[in-house]
C-alpha cells in the first residue's frame, strides 16, 4: 500500500489525468455503442412458469409472454354499450404511427386495432366482457410487440393515449407496465440531493473547502467510469434496469465514506506534525488498508447474489460490484493524488499556519465556475454556522472535559451491561415484524393513492371485482389442447374450484396442440388467497386431468410467476445467507486472527440485518407511514428485495465493522489491554462512523424521491439499516461485547493460526509512540 500512495503521490498529474481520461473514453465508448440496452433475462429453470414459456416459445408464440397494460375507461354520464367518440380510431391514430410506443395491438369492448400488418387485421368483433355489468366503466388492453419495452416506452405510450380524455370519459393507466408513469420529477434528483447532503455534512466536519471537495471528485469519477461500464456491459448480458440507479446509491454512499475514512486519518497525521507525503502514505497504509478490505466484503456480498442461480440478478451483481470496485480505485489512486496537491489545505486556518498562496487560491476558488457556486453555498454555510461553532469552540476550550467520543467509549467500558443489554433489546424489538414477512408481488394498490395506476386499480375492483386485476391462465400443450370435450372438462373442473371467478373462465384455441384457459381469481393478485389458489390448481387439481397422457396443463400468467420466482427465491436463500456470511467471517478471522471477533461481527450484522427488515416489513407491509412516503398501502415485499437488501446491507456492515475493529485491533497489537484497545477505538473511530453513517442515511433517504418501487424500499430499507448500524450497533453493541468478553476475544488456536493466510488491514502506524499510547484514556 506505501509503494502504491508514493507512485500516486510522485504522479499525481498522471493519476488525475489518466482518471480524467478513463472517464471520457468510456462514456465515448458507451455513447457510441448505442448507450445502456436494459433488458430481463427472466428465466426460472425447473419451475411451471418456465416450462409454459418455453412451449409457447416453441410453437412460435413468444408474443405472447410481451407485456400489456391497461387503460380504465369510466364514464361520466351514460353507459360504454356504445363507442364513445370513434373511440378505437382515436387511439390507432394517437400511438400506432409512434414508433416510440411499440404497440402492437389495442383490444376494446367495441373492437381490436391493429397497429402493423405482421400483428394480423383490425378486428371490429366486439368483447362485451370487457365492460362492468354497471356499464360504467370498460377495460382496454394495450399490447406491446417487445418482450422488455424500456424504460420510456409506457410513458411514450400514457402521453398520447391520455389525450383521449374528456369532461365525460375518464382514462386511468394500469398494470405493471404503467406503473409510475404519472410521477412528477423532482426538482431535484436523488442522486444530486445525496451529493448536497454528503456536502453539507463534510463541510461541518472538516471546515474546509478542499477536504470537504476531495471526497466528492473521488466518488463521481467511480460514478463516470462506473455508469460507463454498466452502459457497456448492458451488451454484453443481460442488465435490469434498476441496476444504474443503484449503482449510483452504492457509489455515493459507500465511495464518499471511504474518502471520508482516508482524509480523516490524513488530517490528524498532520496535527501531529507528520510531513504532507508522510502523511498521506501512512492514512493510505492505514485507513486505506481498512478501505481495501472493506471494499472487498462490499463486492463479495453482493457477487454473493450469483449464488441464487436466478439470471436476472447477474448483471445486478456485477454491474453494482463493478462500480463499487472503481470506488475502491479511485479512493487509492485519485484520493492521495488530490490530497498531496491540497497540501496542508486539508487543514482548517485555525489549525494551520497560513500559507503563501492561501489569497490566490481563495480568489480563483471564488470565480472559477463551477466550483465557484460551490464555494459561496459553503461560504455561506460557514457564515450562518460561525456563532454556533464558535460557541461551541469556546466551550470546548474552557471546558477540561475530554471530547465527547472518548467520554462516551469511556461510559460503555464502565457500563457494557447497561449499553449492550439495551442495543440488543431494542435491536430484538424491532425485528419482530420480520418474522411476518410475506413474499410476493405487490400489486397497483401499493402504489400512492393519488397515481393514474392506483386509481386504474380500484376502478376495475369496484366494477369488476379485485380479482380481475389478477393475471391467470392455464397453458394447455399436447394433443388434446385442441379437444372441445378436454377443454369442457376442464374449465367445468376448473369453476368448481373455490376464489376461481366462474364467469371470468375462457378457453381459446391459439395454435397446433396449444390452447388458453384464461380466468380471474376471487381474491386480489397479491393476496395470500390467490397464491394459495395457484398452489391448490397445480398440487391437487390438475394433475388427475392429465396425468399419464401426452398432455400437460401449466399455471401461467403474471401472478402464477410471481409465485414460482417467490418460492425458488426463497428455496435458495439459505445458501446465499451461508455463502455470504460464511466468506466474510472467513475474511475477518483472516484479517484479525480472531474467531470471536469474526464470529461477533457475523452475528451482528445478521441482528442488525433483522432490525432492518424489521422496519421494511412494517412500513411496507403493514403499511406504517407508507402513504407519506409514497409506498402506496401495505402488501408483500417482492421476492428479490430481500436477498438484494440482505448482500448491500451486509457489505455496508461490515465496512463499519472492519473501520471500527482494524483501530482495536491495532491498539489491541501495541497494548495488549483489551478494555484499552476498545476503548481507544471507540473514541477514534465513533465519530468518523457517525459522520459517514449520516453520509449514507441522507444519500439512502433522497432515494424516497425517485418513482421506482425497488429504489424507493432500497433507499428506506438501507437508510434504516445504516441508522441502526451507525449509532445502535457499532457504538454500543459490539464495544460492550468486546469488553465483556476481553481478552477473549483474541482467542485463535495455534494449529488453526499456522494454515490461515495472514492479512493485514491496518498496517503499521508510524505516528503511533508507547509514551503518547499511556496518556489514552483508561
Amino acid at each position: 500500500m506505501k509503494a502504491l500512495s508514493r507512485f500516486a503521490i510522485a504522479h499525481r498529474w498522471w493519476v488525475i489525468v489518466g482518471w480524467t481520461a478513463a472517464i471520457v473514453l468510456i462514456q465515448i465508448l458507451a455513447s457510441s455503442a448505442g448507450g445502456a440496452t436494459y433488458k430481463d433475462d427472466f428465466k426460472l429453470p425447473g419451475t411451471e412458469s418456465q416450462a409454459a414459456s418455453d412451449l409457447l416459445a416453441g410453437a412460435n408464440l413468444a408474443e405472447q409472454n410481451n407485456p400489456t397494460g391497461t387503460l380504465v375507461l369510466h364514464s361520466g354520464k351514460g353507459d360504454l354499450t356504445t363507442e364513445p367518440a370513434d373511440f378505437v380510431s382515436r387511439a390507432k391514430a394517437a400511438v400506432c404511427g409512434v414508433g416510440a410506443a411499440h404497440v402492437a395491438t389495442i383490444t376494446t369492448p367495441w373492437g381490436t386495432a391493429v397497429c402493423t400488418a405482421a400483428d394480423g387485421r383490425d378486428d371490429a368483433a366486439p368483447r362485451p366482457d370487457l365492460i362492468s355489468r354497471d356499464r360504467t366503466t370498460a377495460i382496454v388492453e394495450v399490447a406491446f410487440n417487445e418482450p422488455k419495452p424500456s424504460d420510456s416506452t409506457p410513458k411514450v405510450v400514457y402521453q398520447h393515449l391520455k389525450t383521449l380524455r374528456s369532461d365525460t370519459l375518464h382514462i386511468e393507466f394500469t398494470g405493471d407496465t404503467f406503473d409510475s408513469v404519472d410521477a412528477s420529477t423532482p426538482a431535484l434528483s436523488p442522486q444530486t440531493l445525496g451529493f448536497l447532503a454528503a456536502l453539507v455534512i463534510l463541510a461541518i466536519v472538516f471546515r474546509t473547502f478542499g477536504a470537504t471537495l476531495l471526497p466528492m471528485i473521488s466518488a463521481a469519477a467511480a460514478l463516470g467510469c462506473g455508469l460507463g461500464l454498466i452502459a457497456l456491459l448492458t451488451h454484453a448480458m443481460p442488465v435490469t434496469d434498476f441496476t444504474s440507479a443503484l449503482a449510483e446509491l452504492m457509489v455515493i454512499g459507500v465511495g464518499i465514506d471511504y474518502a471520508l475514512f482516508i482524509v480523516t486519518r490524513h488530517r490528524r497525521n498532520l496535527l501531529r506534525g507528520m510531513s504532507v507525503e508522510d502523511s498521506i502514505v501512512n492514512a493510505l497504509n492505514t485507513s486505506g488498508r481498512a478501505v481495501l478490505f472493506a471494499g472487498i466484503t462490499v463486492c463479495i456480498a453482493i457477487l454473493g447474489l450469483c449464488a441464487l442461480a436466478t439470471s436476472f440478478l447477474y448483471g445486478v451483481a456485477i454491474g453494482t460490484s463493478i462500480a463499487v470496485s472503481l470506488t475502491m480505485l479511485a479512493s487509492l489512486t485519485l484520493l492521495p493524488a488530490t490530497l498531496s496537491l491540497l497540501g496542508r489545505r486539508a487543514l482548517p486556518r485555525s489549525q494551520r499556519e497560513a500559507l503563501p498562496s492561501d489569497r490566490r487560491v481563495t480568489l480563483l476558488l471564488c470565480v472559477i465556475p463551477p466550483v465557484c457556486v460551490l464555494f459561496w453555498a459553503l461560504y455561506v454555510l460557514r457564515w450562518v454556522l460561525r456563532p454556533a461553532t464558535a460557541r461551541l469552540a469556546a466551550r470546548r476550550d474552557a471546558s477540561a472535559r475530554p471530547p465527547l467520543w472518548t467520554r462516551w467509549a469511556t461510559f460503555v467500558q464502565r457500563r457494557s451491561l447497561i449499553v449492550g443489554v439495551f442495543a440488543a433489546v431494542l435491536l430484538a424489538v424491532l425485528a419482530i415484524p420480520f418474522f411476518s414477512l410475506r413474499l410476493g408481488h405487490p400489486d397497483q394498490s401499493n402504489t400512492p393513492a393519488a397515481s393514474t395506476s392506483h386509481k386504474g386499480y380500484d376502478l376495475i375492483r369496484d366494477a369488476f371485482g379485485k380479482g380481475y386485476n389478477s393475471n391467470l391462465q392455464l397453458v394447455v400443450g399436447g394433443s388434446r389442447a385442441t379437444d372441445k370435450a378436454f377443454l369442457t372438462q376442464l374449465t367445468g373442473t376448473l369453476a368448481t374450484v373455490p376464489d376461481v371467478d366462474k364467469a371470468s373462465i375462457t378457453a381459446l384455441p391459439v395454435g397446433k396442440d396449444i390452447a388458453f384457459v384464461t380466468f380471474k381469481s376471487v381474491s386480489g393478485p397479491q393476496d395470500a388467497s390467490t397464491v394459495h389458489l395457484v398452489e391448490n390448481l397445480r398440487d391437487n387439481i390438475l394433475p388427475p386431468l392429465h396425468k399419464g397422457g401426452d398432455t400437460q396443463v401449466y399455471v401461467y400468467g403474471d401472478t402464477a410467476v410471481f409465485v414460482d420466482f417467490s418460492a425458488a427465491l426463497a428455496a435458495k436463500m439459505i445458501y446465499f445467507v451461508l455463502a455470504v456470511v460464511g466468506l466474510s467471517f472467513l475474511l475477518l478471522m483472516a484479517a484479525f486472527r480472531s474467531v470471536v471477533v469474526a464470529a461477533t461481527a457475523a452475528t451482528m450484522n445478521l441482528l442488525a440485518a433483522g432490525a432492518s427488515f424489521g422496519a421494511v416489513v412494517a412500513v411496507f407491509q403493514w403499511g406504517w407511514f407508507s402513504e407519506p412516503l409514497g409506498l402506496g398501502s401495505g402488501g408483500p415485499v417482492d421476492a428479490f428485495l430481500p436477498v438484494l437488501f440482505f448482500a448491500i446491507l451486509f457489505g455496508l456492515s461490515m465496512d463499519y465493522q472492519v473501520f471500527l475493529v482494524s483501530r482495536i485491533h491495532e491498539e489491541w497489537v501495541h497494548s495488549r489491554d483489551n478494555h484499552r484497545a476498545v476503548t481507544v477505538g471507540l473514541s477514534e473511530t465513533g465519530g468518523i462512523i457517525t459522520a459517514a453513517g449520516l453520509i449514507m442515511i441522507t444519500v439512502f433517504s433522497g432515494f424516497l424521491l425517485g418513482d421506482g418501487l425497488v429504489i424507493k424500499l432500497l433507499g428506506l430499507g438501507l437508510a434504516s439499516a445504516v441508522l441502526l448500524d451507525a449509532f445502535i450497533v457499532r457504538p454500543m453493541l459490539v464495544p460492550s461485547i468486546m469488553q465483556w468478553l476481553g481478552r477473549a476475544n483474541w482467542w485463535f488456536p495455534a494449529w488453526l493460526d499456522r494454515i490461515t493466510p495472514h492479512v493485514s488491514i491496518e498496517g503499521r502506524d508510524d505516528t503511533e509512540a508507547p509514551a503518547k499510547l499511556e496518556a489514552l484514556p483508561e
